[in-house]
């Protein structure tokens, strides 16, 4: 029997010198080089040894031309998402992407006009914004509701968008970025039948989907029965594996005119493919050993959001969202005064470099987010710069 690897994830790695985002543009973003960077959401904990060596084997090779799409990489995301998610996916309803942005791009030209509208559930990710508003679109932003310290969905304001005939997307978060939200059954439900009785395509970003903590369970929406015919369900190894720099991800379309009207796009773009590495890399993550380093990385970040939320709540002005999923802390620093003015005190008085909330949407204002998945010491140490630098104040 193979001895089980057991995950170092507390070995603090420096990433200086690697072209890293997170680290070489603190400069231009934070006006410091030298701040403690918690904003970019990539982990800075290993890539696991096993895929590093897979991925060192292929480059002694000494070409690097044109590859095909071979099935190793379709039956690795089709083991993961049956073994992970107790989805059932066939192989032609999965097309490759460099990005799941790249393919929130593909579905707005695919299933919008050029007068259209996209749906948004603000506060989410900041591309959601970007992307649409880049393509020409409107963004028809939808604020979700904060209850018993958590985002709940409006879905009364939710209505009243969708039947607007230039609505004809819908982009969600699913878990939700930046609040950690693990999105009900009920709850997904609720949205698909909204979608589908206006004729609203649903995008599903779930990317973070593997980092659920216990007792809350991920559910995509392609298992939403209703979903089916109207859902488009992207995800990719970059959150899990720290791989986001081998552009590799991939979009599971069931219904089949969709599937075609997004195929069409990504042939436009010459965006249905990704590099030769990232094949590799996702045929070597997606496994049994992919998933025994995730049920490990997982149970080191749930700790580390739970220590850094328990740290955080000494803050008896600071508001902060416990996180059912995703390796993000979203704090509401409104109490504080103006977010500019925090910006500045977060870096000058605790050295560290967070996520403002407006990246995140006009809902996001006055909100930070903590990226949590860092070696645990150095993690609580910016933490406690931060609570020692508002306590009091």
């Amino acid at each position: 029997m193979d001895q089980k690897i057991i995950y170092d994830f507390d070995a603090v790695v420096s990433r200086e010198g690697t072209y890293a985002e997170k680290y070489d543009a603190r400069e231009r973003f934070f006006g410091s080089a030298e701040v403690e960077p918690f904003w970019v959401a990539d982990m800075d904990l290993p890539t696991p040894a096993f895929l590093v060596e897979r991925l060192r084997e292929r480059i002694e090779h000494p070409m690097f031309g044109y590859t095909e799409q071979y099935d190793a990489v379709f039956d690795a995301i089709m083991w993961w998402m049956r073994n992970q998610h107790g989805a059932e996916v066939a192989q032609n309803s999965i097309s490759l992407s460099p990005s799941v942005v790249t393919s929130i791009s593909m579905a707005i030209q695919a299933f919008t006009k050029p007068t259209g509208s996209v749906a948004v559930l603000s506060p989410v990710y900041g591309p959601f914004f970007s992307c649409t508003q880049l393509n020409g679109r409107t963004v028809a932003d939808v604020p979700l509701l904060v209850e018993q310290g958590r985002f709940a969905i409006d879905y009364e304001s939710l209505e009243e968008v969708l039947t607007r005939p230039e609505v004809s997307l819908l982009l969600l978060c699913n878990p939700q970025n930046p609040g950690g939200r693990v999105w009900s059954m009920e709850e997904l439900d609720q949205l698909a039948v909204l979608c589908r009785d206006n004729e609203v395509v649903l995008f599903s970003d779930e990317i973070h989907s593997d980092i659920v903590y216990p007792p809350a369970r991920h559910n995509s929406l392609l298992n939403v029965e209703c979903a089916r015919d109207i859902v488009l369900m992207a995800h990719s190894i970059g959150k899990t594996f720290n791989t986001s720099g081998l552009q590799s991800s991939f979009t599971i379309i069931p219904d089949p005119g969709l599937r075609s009207r997004f195929r069409a796009a990504q042939n436009r773009a010459h965006a249905g493919d990704i590099n030769l590495l990232g094949k590799v890399a996702l045929a070597s993550a997606l496994s049994p050993p992919g998933a025994d380093y995730k049920q490990q990385l997982v149970a080191y970040l749930h700790e580390n959001t739970r220590q850094v939320c328990e740290r955080l709540q000494q803050l008896e002005s600071v508001e902060v969202m416990v996180p059912e999923a995703t390796f993000l802390v979203w704090c509401d620093f409104r109490k504080y005064g103006r977010w500019q003015d925090i910006f500045k005190r977060l870096i000058k008085e605790a050295n560290v470099a967070l996520s403002g909330g407006t990246f995140f949407g006009p809902a996001g204002e006055g909100w930070f987010r903590v990226n949590c998945a860092h070696p645990r010491s150095q993690l609580l140490a910016a933490v406690d710069r931060m609570v020692a630098a508002f306590s009091g104040k």
